[in-house]
């Protein structure tokens, strides 16, 4: 599906070269996390991440997805005309984001890979979906690196050496989640990540809340906006303004 964004900025002639940039990074942000099967369910997760962002942003997104999705169907790549809405409640005032003591999530767990998912988040900033993707030959324990694959780009990610007791355990397999060799699905991933959320009595928290808990923690750090975006495989800095 990803190649269809091209030929979709194609058709839009009346857009400016910055706006179609901006069309360019939410759709691609957008298929990184509903993947190349559009579903109702993988559209509910999409939409329930919009509700991390600034009413502006979500309003900008929707806009380009509904478009996009529109597109899609009138070209017979989806079966269905899906169509996204605003996240009820959007209109209530933002609340500040604010820096969280996550230091339990070092602790034991009854949910081990919903722990490890939202570490790997909130320390390295990863998506769900470059989680997923991961493979043992990504990782590097001797020289604590591992390698993010994604549109044919790679970035090497620093691991603290905290992580690295977490990840010697599973260097045997094929994946770092796996069920008989295979990948789990964005929908496994997400239900392990809610359920040890709650049970650390962060029920409020989504994968988008821990990446933002992972830039709130770089900018406590000093850490130059560019070089976050760069940790977290942005093209621009644009979504991390609102940070300044």
């Amino acid at each position: 599906m990803r190649e269809w964004i091209s030929v979709f900025l194609e058709e839009k002639q009346n857009l400016t070269n910055n706006s179609k940039q901006s069309y360019k990074y939410d759709l691609e942000q957008f298929v990184d996390l509903v993947g190349e099967r559009i579903s109702e369910t993988s559209l509910k997760i999409y939409q329930a991440q919009l509700s991390n962002y600034k009413m502006s942003a979500q309003k900008r997104k929707v806009s380009a997805c509904n478009q996009f999705l529109y597109f899609l169907y009138q070209k017979g790549k989806v079966a269905s005309f899906y169509r996204l809405e605003l996240p009820k409640q959007a209109e209530k005032k933002q609340v500040k984001s604010e820096l969280l003591d996550l230091t339990s999530f070092w602790q034991e767990s009854s949910f081990p890979e919903g722990r490890l998912i939202a570490l790997l988040i909130v320390e390295l900033g990863l998506l769900p979906s470059e989680i997923l993707a991961l493979k043992i030959t990504d990782i590097n324990l001797d020289f604590q690196v591992l390698r993010i694959t994604k549109s044919s780009q790679q970035r090497i990610v620093a691991l603290p050496r905290a992580l690295l007791t977490e990840l010697e355990p599973l260097m045997g397999q094929t994946y770092l989640f796996e069920k008989a060799g295979k990948p789990y699905s964005r929908q496994w991933a997400f239900r392990q990540l809610e359920a040890f959320l709650k049970e650390k009595g962060f029920a409020d928290l989504s994968a988008q809340g821990l990446r933002e808990q992972f830039i709130l923690r770089q900018i406590e750090e000093k850490v130059d906006l560019y070089e976050i975006a760069k940790k977290l495989g942005l093209k621009t800095v644009m979504t991390l303004e609102k940070y300044r």
